[in-house]
């Protein structure tokens, strides 16, 4: 075998309360990932998406690849080659569905047969080269798939849970820039002892709601947390883009990871979720600003599509 291709799909992390713990794995895009044993490398080729580092280095999949390889005596040369399918820039985890396709298709590629679990922290490794720090929630789901909780301790823990079969994500995406830095000096230094009890309860409520397939119970506990209180400021209209969502049938809006994007929780059995995307996309309008909008079902894990 010397070709191998991954495929892995957008994410949405944070999910109101569940701030660097939750994500959920969503199939409004994805990365693709393919690696060849070459003669010389590493090489990496970029198809697709603006902006995108094209330096092993910085890239998030050669970092996460560089990473792997090192630390299992690995020394082949590989072309990379990175066809990016998912939004960047818009809290989707664009960088994390392209470190976790890289480490997925390294994983078959050289007969390593580690665990999800065990390439979590790879792909986590990549996302220094996007965020400045090793974020593993985006990674964790676009491995996994479904909804995830994760552990940051040392070893990082996963728990998967699949959502319920008419949940879907009405998404809008503003055309306007807002760094994952920037969204993080947003965010208050401190919280009373009040704030972290109500977040406790609240984040507690999204994940037995998501386990029990209650999308009403997850869209009443993901809105209001400090997370989109602190980072709504530096959204326009964000205020009348969650209200327009909950008019046009959605069960609750919250940002999408770091923003600027919003993602709405939609019972597709109760309310149709292209309309509340098109409402939401009509309040970013009210605010001055264009926006995109995607619908979209949880999807699967990351996985090879061809190996040769």
């Amino acid at each position: 075998m010397k070709t191998v291709r991954a495929r892995a799909y957008a994410s949405i992390a944070n999910i109101g309360y569940g701030f660097d713990v939750f994500a959920v794995c969503v199939g409004c895009g994805f990365d693709e990932v393919e690696l060849r044993l070459a003669k010389h490398g590493p090489r990496l080729e970029i198809e697709g998406g603006n902006g995108i580092p094209r330096s092993v280095t910085r890239n998030t999949a050669g970092v996460a690849l560089l990473r792997l390889m090192r630390d299992h005596g690995l020394e082949a040369r590989l072309e990379i080659r990175v066809r990016k399918g998912v939004p960047g820039g818009g809290g989707l985890g664009s960088s994390a569905a392209s470190a976790a396709a890289a480490v997925t298709a390294a994983n078959r590629l050289f007969d390593l047969g580690l665990s999800r679990g065990a390439l979590v922290p790879y792909a986590a490794h990549g996302e220094t080269a996007a965020a400045g720090a090793a974020h593993a929630d985006n990674v964790a789901a676009a491995l996994f798939g479904g909804f995830v909780i994760v552990d940051l301790q040392s070893p990082t823990s996963v728990r998967r849970v699949r959502p319920g079969a008419s949940l879907r994500f009405a998404i809008a995406a503003p055309r306007i820039s807002l760094t994952t830095a920037a969204a993080r000096r947003a965010l208050p230094q401190r919280l009373s002892i009040a704030e972290h009890s109500h977040g406790c309860a609240r984040a507690a409520l999204i994940a037995v709601a998501m386990a029990e397939g209650d999308i009403a119970g997850v869209g009443r506990a993901l809105e209001g947390s400090f997370s989109d209180r602190a980072r709504s400021k530096l959204i326009p209209g964000f205020p009348d883009v969650c209200r327009s969502a909950r008019s046009a049938g959605a069960a609750g809006a919250t940002l999408s990871g770091a923003g600027p994007s919003v993602m709405a929780v939609v019972d597709a059995a109760r309310a149709q979720p292209r309309r509340v995307a098109e409402a939401m996309r009509e309040a970013f309008r009210r605010a001055g600003v264009e926006a995109d909008t995607y619908v979209a079902a949880a999807a699967g894990p990351a996985r090879v599509i061809e190996a040769r």
